[in-house]
């Protein structure tokens, strides 16, 4: 009975069947004529020429057990063949112990310390005096926009930020080439001699082989922090995936975009929205595959020479909600922030990006230059009391609404009216080397200061 297995509705070669190994042990007992006769014809031509290798492979085998047979009598051969057996399974038992643990146990005790402190945005910050970052470490994010809207623009900005803080970044581009790419680094400021040694470009051409994700698993390993891969919609189609499905969406993540995140680089990913809609083609099913933050950049005045270009970014989805704390509230998608490249009277634009704050007039809306007095008052006063606390206990022990509170925190501690340091996996708060005028330490002190430190220390 013939063996009917088709190439698959892409033309691939269909996977080998077990049956087939069944048939090469019979096929490697027979003369050739025989095995000409009988079993090739019952073979896929697909697979053919692969059932000959595994044929030939049984044959040899097979002579060598009677070569060894005789050689050494039944019983020595044996020996020798357990021998063998048991170097393999040594030899099976290794590799597997090397291989990567998709599932292996995470450690809970260190989840439960990290979880003491709210998930914050890393990778790239704002201009201004609000020290906001755009992108979550170990985190799937994306950026979706009409074409020259600015996506390159803003991932080669957060790119020269992070290698000027002698951060690796990987640039995976599925659309532009090592030049124009370059030229945008070096306008937005970067040194050669950064981009040199922090700057990791890739170009694909095609499909990710084997030899690729060797290469693709070492640059991983150098634990950078922003990872970018421009143009999903063609990183897919180099797979032969679509990204209207959502298998497809998942099985490129998984293969592609998740090993970076899972070393905490925080990921990127560059997607286009088609001209007059707010969404990428597939977009639900690609928006649900992110885990971090998810941008739509729209174009408000074009990006180019002697022009001062203008983007927003507005919040499609915000899992950690750190970033929706500092957007403009109001219907979604939030208005987070602009990036303004500005080329007026210049070969070389200056580059920020300004984070949106409400005021009467929306259109005006800019940044706040500090937080509240009061609220600074309050913050500064309670971890002079309180020295050592977390952010959750700062949020609790002062009045306020939560998301001012943790902006007021960062702002002080960027001004130096505050210091943070790591106290395990949780980060504590003390007072900085630039006093706060106003700070009153009576009004905040707990009764046992010392229990308070230990517990919030213990995160407790």
């Amino acid at each position: 009975m013939a063996v009917t297995e088709t190439a698959d509705q892409d033309g691939h070669a269909p996977a080998f069947p077990l049956i087939l190994y069944t048939l090469a042990d019979y096929a490697a007992t027979l003369g050739l004529d025989d095995q000409v006769r009988l079993v090739e014809p019952q073979i896929p031509p697909p697979l053919l020429p692969e059932f000959l290798g595994v044929v030939q492979r049984r044959r040899e085998e097979i002579r060598q057990d009677e070569e060894g047979r005789r050689r050494k009598g039944a019983a020595e051969w044996a020996d020798v063949l357990q021998q063998r057996r048991e170097g393999a399974e040594i030899d099976a038992a290794r590799q597997r112990e090397a291989m990567p643990r998709a599932w292996a146990p995470i450690d809970i005790a260190a989840a439960w310390d990290a979880a003491e402190d709210e998930t914050r945005t890393e990778v790239g910050y704002l201009s201004g005096d609000m020290p906001i970052g755009l992108f979550y470490r170990g985190k799937l994010n994306g950026v979706h926009a009409e074409s020259e809207a600015g996506k390159s623009w803003l991932s080669c900005l957060v790119a020269v930020q992070e290698i000027t803080s002698h951060h690796h970044v990987a640039y995976i581009d599925f659309e532009d080439d090592a030049t124009s790419i370059v030229r945008r680094l070096k306008l937005l400021g970067a040194r050669r001699e950064d981009v040199m040694a922090f700057f990791h470009y890739r170009n694909p051409t095609g499909p990710l082989t084997a030899a690729d994700e060797e290469g693709l698993q070492e640059l991983i390993e150098v634990r950078g922090s922003l990872a970018v891969f421009d143009g999903m919609t063609e990183a897919m189609s180099h797979e032969g995936l679509d990204g209207r499905l959502e298998n497809d969406v998942a099985a490129w993540h998984a293969k592609v975009t998740k090993p970076f995140a899972a070393a905490d680089w925080a990921v990127v990913v560059l997607d286009h929205v088609p001209h007059g809609e707010k969404r990428a083609i597939g977009s639900q099913h690609k928006r649900s595959a992110l885990t971090g933050v998810s941008y739509l950049l729209e174009l408000i005045k074009p990006i180019g020479k002697n022009m001062k270009g203008k983007s927003r970014l507005r919040v499609e989805k915000d899992r950690g909600a750190w970033v929706r704390a500092h957007a403009v509230p109001g219907p979604r998608p939030q208005w987070f922030a602009d990036m303004v490249i500005d080329f007026e009277g210049k070969a070389a634009p200056t580059a920020n990006v300004w984070p949106a704050w409400p005021h009467d007039d929306a259109e005006a809306r800019g940044f706040e230059d500090a937080p509240p007095q009061k609220l600074c008052e309050a913050v500064t006063g309670f971890v002079a009391g309180n020295p050592g606390c977390s952010a959750r206990a700062i949020r609790q022990g002062v009045t306020g609404a939560t998301d001012r509170i943790l902006w007021t925190i960062e702002w002080l501690t960027a001004q130096g009216h505050l210091v943070a340091s790591k106290a395990g996996t949780r980060t504590a708060h003390g007072p900085g080397p630039v006093p706060y005028e106003g700070t009153k330490i009576e009004d905040h002190c707990t009764e046992d200061r010392s229990v308070f430190v230990q517990d919030h220390l213990t995160g407790q």
